[in-house]
C-alpha cells in the first residue's frame, strides 16, 4: 500500500540510495495484485460516524521497472448520516536502479477530481534528484540525494528488518505531493511467522515483521505526524493486517484477494 515519510529522529538508521538500489534486493518481492476490505478501527474525533471502504494495490514486474498501481475507496458517514466517497488513484514506474521515476495521482470527493499530480522524477549525476511535474502544473523541484522512490523504501523496510534494526528514517518521493519529498519514520519488529488474515501459497511458510510509519508531511518540520500506518510486511513484499490513521478517524484492513503476477522473464 502507500508508503510514507520521516524526520530527523534520534536513534534512525539512514541508508544511503546506493545501497537501497541493486536488484539483488528487488529479487525477493513477488509481482502481486491485492485486495483489502477496509473497516472502521476506531473514531477519534470529529463528527463521523462510521467509515470503509477498499484498497488495491498491484505490483507488476517489467524486467527494469516495477509498475504499480493503487486505488483507495472510502465511503464516509456523517453523525447525520448523509454519506460522501473519497477516492485516491495512483499510477507509477519505478526504475529498479533508482534512478528514473514516473508517476500520476488523482484525488476525488464523490467523483469528482479535487488534486491532481503527474510528471517524472530522475536521479542525477550526484545524486541528487531532479522532479519535473506537468500537473497540477509545469515546474521542477530538486530533492536531496538521500530521497528515495517507493520500491526503494519498500526494500529498505525488508533490509532493515533483517538487520534487526528497530528504526528507519527515510525522505520518500512518491509523487502523491506537489511540494517534493515526504520525511517519514518507521518502527521496526523482528522477522517471524505470522498468521495471515488471508489463506495463500504467497504467504505460506513465510515470514513477516510488523511495520509503523508515520508521515510528516510534505517539507514539514512538524514535530507531530500529519498521519500514521502500519502493517506486516511479509518477506517477500506483500501487506497484510493494513491500520491507517486518517486523523479523525483509523481504518483497519484485511486482505480479501491475493493473486499471483508472474515474474517478467528478462534477457
Amino acid at each position: 500500500m502507500k508508503r510514507f515519510p520521516i524526520g530527523l529522529l534520534a536513534g534512525f538508521l539512514a541508508l544511503p540510495p546506493s545501497a537501497l538500489a541493486p536488484s539483488a534486493l528487488a529479487e525477493g518481492l513477488q509481482p502481486h495484485k491485492a485486495v483489502y476490505t477496509l473497516a472502521l478501527s476506531r473514531l477519534k474525533a470529529g463528527a463521523l460516524s462510521g467509515a470503509s471502504g477498499t484498497a488495491t494495490y498491484q505490483l507488476r514486474d517489467l524486467c527494469t521497472a516495477w509498475s504499480v498501481s493503487q486505488k483507495l475507496e472510502i465511503e464516509i458517514v456523517s453523525g447525520d448520516g448523509s454519506t460522501s466517497t473519497v477516492g485516491f488513484q495512483s499510477a507509477t514506474l519505478e526504475d529498479k536502479n533508482a534512478h528514473h521515476f514516473v508517476f500520476r495521482t488523482v484525488q476525488s470527493q464523490d467523483g469528482q477530481v479535487t488534486s491532481e499530480t503527474a510528471g517524472e522524477a530522475t536521479r542525477q549525476r550526484h545524486g541528487q534528484i531532479l522532479v519535473r511535474y506537468t500537473r497540477p502544473e509545469a515546474r521542477s523541484v530538486t530533492l536531496p540525494a538521500q530521497t528515495v522512490f517507493p520500491i526503494q523504501q519498500t526494500m529498505a523496510l525488508l533490509a532493515a528488518a533483517r538487520k534487526k534494526s528497530l528504526h528507519l528514517a527515510l525522505d520518500l518521493f512518491d509523487g502523491s505531493s506537489d511540494t517534493g519529498s515526504i520525511p517519514t519514520y518507521a518502527t521496526l519488529g523482528s522477522f517471524t511467522p505470522h498468521r495471515a488474515s488471508f489463506s495463500s501459497p504467497l504467504l505460506s511458510g513465510r515470514e513477516a515483521v510488523p511495520v509503523s510509519i508515520a508521515s510528516f508531511g510534505a517539507g514539514s518540520g512538524a514535530l507531530l505526524p500529519d498521519s500514521a500506518y502500519s502493517d506486516v510486511l511479509w518477506s517477500n513484499g506483500v501487506e497484510d493486517h493494513l491500520l491507517i490513521d486518517f486523523g479523525d478517524y483509523v481504518l483497519s484492513g484485511a486482505l480479501g484477494s491475493l493473486t499471483r503476477l508472474p515474474v517478467a522473464t528478462c534477457r
